[in-house]
This record gives C-alpha cells, structure tokens and sequence, in this order.
C-alpha cells in the first residue's frame, strides 16, 4: 500500500507563517484591484495610461533608490548581532537618501527628451525620487519586522500604509476631481506616512543606529550595487511594456493593457505573499551549511510553484468574470493579455524562490549579469514580436524573458547547491519488499 513519503511540517510551519501575512498583503497590494470599478469610472483608458506612467517610473525610481537594500538585512539579520544590525540599517539610510538622488537629476536635465515619450508634467517626476526614499525606509521596517517574525506589527503597518493610500486616492479622485493625478498624490502621501511608521518602530526597538560607518557602508554597498540591475530589470521586465504600448500604438489601447496586467498581479501578490515566509525560511535553513536537507528544501520548493500554479489557472478560469464585475465594456479587451501575463508572472515566482540560495552563495555578479542580459533579451523581444504580433506581441514578450530568466537561475542554483529534484517528486513510498 503505498504511502506519503514527504514531511509536511515545514510546509505547515510556513503556511502557519503566511497566513499572518497573507491578509496585510492581499489587503495592500488589493488597492489598485479594488480601486478598479472607481478608476475605469472616473477616468478614460488615456488617463488610465498615465497612472501606468506614473507608475512605471516610480518603479524605476525605486530600483535606483536601492529598494535592495532589504535583501542586506535579511543576509545579516541571523548571523549577526542586533548592534550591527542597526548599524546597517542606519547606514542603509544614508545610502538610499545619496542614491535617491540619482533620478532625482535624472529628471530635471533629461525632462525634455521624458516630455513628449510619457506626457507627465515636470512637478509629479520631481515628486518620484522623495516618494522613492520614502518607498525603502517602509520597506526597511517591514523587513525587520518580518524576519522577527513580527506578523502583527508587520499587519498593522501594511493595513495602515493601504488604508492611507485608499483614503486619499478616493477623496483626490472622486471629490475633488484630480484625475490621473489624484491616484498619483494618493500613492506619494500613503509612503511618507508609512516611512515615518516604519523609523519610528526601528528606532523604538533598537534596531536604528545613525552612526556612519564606513564598513558597514561597503557591506551595504557590495550588496545592493550588483542588486541594482536586478531590481531595475524586475521594473523593466513587468513594466516597460507600457513605454513600448505608448510607444507603438495609443494610450487607449496602454489603458487595456494596464488592466489586463493589474488583474494578472494577482498573482504576484500571491508569490510575495509566499516569500514574506519562505525567504527568512530558507536563509535560516541555509545557515545549516552542509547539514542541510535538500531533499526538504526541493519539495517545499516544489509545493510553492505548484501553489503559483494553480493561481495561474483560477486567475485564467475566471478573469472573463473579474473583468465584468470590476470594469466597464471598454475595458474587457483586456482578457487577451491576461494569460501572457500569468504565465511569466509564474516563471518570475520561480526563479525569485531561487534568489536566496545565490545571494547566499555570493552570486549578486552572476544576478547582476543576468538581469541586464534579460533586459536586452526583453527590449529585442519586444521590438521584434511588436512588429511580427501586433500589440498583444508586448506580452509575448514579457512571458518569455522571465521563462529564461528562469532557466538561467536555475541552472545557476544546480551548480552551487543541486538539489534532488527527481527524488523530490516521489512523493509516495510503497510498503513492497
């Protein structure tokens, strides 16, 4: 009689993890999703586009400010003492604010050459940069939070910075009338606030030390600096479609777009969800050198992709339905990027799974080299299926960068820890002699 050979325990130990976080993330990254039957509304595709906009260079902005810098915490939280933890984060300030200061002059020289490609006024792309240095002091506090496995403070700081976000959002939008700009002003007050909540609890839990250090300032940098072109390719990857929709074709047509790809989030919720356990999981595990069970980490991974998956499936299942609850009928075209969009968020929950073992193993090179090849592979993927596919050819492109990103980390993790993958899939054990 055969019989389940597989310990559910760390499966159960992370589930019991995740469904702490699962609400404050759902609830958080959920506004866009519950603002949609507000914006499709109040605002045309056009105007719908130019939050995209907006969106996308913050994005970028964020991936320059190094929003990294909380993978730094994460590597030294377990190993280290909680003085020299404080030290990095108070040191990781200062780098953020110097680093934050990049797009900021970005903005102001090249605005002419920006004006006529995104249409957004000088002032909101200015307002980017502050808004971005705001964006990883949150994320810091989260990240503390989180590898403390703080569920509560960590909820109640998430639920917060969504309820500010929604609450401004809807008076600028629905009462006074703000457009594209309200739902801007909405996102930019929302992370001054949750910036000013996440210094507060560092500094009130000893875990802020201002003291300049100039080692901890090369750990911090010998991190995030080979990090950046990840965290600009993860920006560039989900997003540049909206500068080549812009680009190719109307801003009707990047509103659609926009909508099939904020449904398709959903599913990239669920994978942050996930890693808000399996990340501090698994850099804990790995601190087992080589006492650790691959066996175990294979089949946890297994279960974390087969999670994604099925998500893939409902998502695809019923988005005909979302998109008729949610949006109004000039909106519904946006069915047809959806499963392009899964699909690659899928890979993406795949290979960022694998992130922890090759940060571990002081491989940022090897991710740094990767991700900018992934953004070459992704700006010819989308010149070329644009011309060959048409619009929808934009989220071809999107779903087959992150499927090779995939394999290149992949591969990677098999050079430096290979796991057992084969054996990880019998799942059963039989009683036969």
């Amino acid at each position: 009689m055969p019989r389940l050979n597989v310990d559910l325990r760390g499966l159960v130990h992370l589930g019991n993890l995740s469904k702490g976080y699962f609400a404050a993330t759902i609830i958080n990254n959920a506004i866009p999703f519950l603002l949609l039957p507000v914006l499709t509304r109040y605002l045309s595709p056009a105007e719908y586009g130019n939050i995209a906009l907006f969106q996308l260079c913050l994005s970028l902005s964020n991936a320059l400010t190094g929003v990294s810098v909380q993978t730094v915490i994460s590597k030294y939280f377990f190993n280290s003492e909680k003085e020299y933890i404080a030290t990095i984060i108070g040191n990781s300030i200062y780098v953020t604010a110097i680093l934050s200061m990049i797009p900021l002059l970005i903005f102001i020289f090249f605005y002419p050459y920006l004006k006529p490609v995104l249409e957004l006024p000088l002032l909101w792309l200015i307002l980017i940069p502050p808004t971005s240095f705001a964006f990883t002091l949150f994320s810091m506090g989260l990240a503390v939070m989180r590898n403390e496995k703080q569920v509560l403070s960590f909820s109640i700081h998430k639920i917060g910075n969504t309820f500010f976000n929604l609450f401004f959002s809807l008076i600028f939008i629905v009462l006074l009338l703000w457009s594209w700009q309200g739902r801007a002003g909405g996102i930019i007050i929302s992370y001054l606030i949750g910036a000013g909540g996440a210094v507060y609890y560092l500094k009130s839990n000893g875990f802020l030390l201002l003291t300049v250090s100039k080692n901890a300032i090369r750990s911090i940098l010998a991190v995030i600096i080979p990090l950046i072109p990840n965290g600009f390719q993860s920006v560039i990857i989900s997003q540049a479609g909206i500068f080549f929709i812009q680009y190719y074709f109307t801003k009707d047509i990047l509103g659609i777009y926009a909508i099939g790809f904020q449904l398709a989030f959903i599913i990239k919720i669920l994978i942050v969800t996930l890693n808000l356990s399996w990340s501090p999981f698994l850099y804990e595990k790995l601190e087992s050198g080589p006492k650790i069970n691959k066996m175990y980490l294979a089949r946890m991974y297994l279960a974390l992709g087969g999670i994604v998956l099925a998500g893939v499936i409902f998502m695809n299942l019923f988005s005909g339905i979302i998109l008729s609850v949610m949006t109004t009928p000039r909106y519904f075209g946006a069915r047809e990027f959806i499963p392009w969009f899964t699909i690659g968020n899928l890979f993406f929950g795949l290979y960022s799974f694998l992130m922890p073992v090759l940060i571990k193993h002081e491989k940022q090179n090897f991710i740094s080299i990767i991700s900018l090849t992934a953004m070459m592979a992704l700006i010819a993927f989308n010149i070329l299926f644009a011309d060959i596919f048409g619009y929808i050819g934009i989220a071809y492109a999107y779903c087959a960068t992150y499927f090779l990103m995939f394999l290149a980390f992949f591969g990677q993790v098999q050079k430096v820890m290979p796991l057992p993958w084969l054996k990880a899939l019998a799942v059963f054990k039989s009683d036969v002699i």
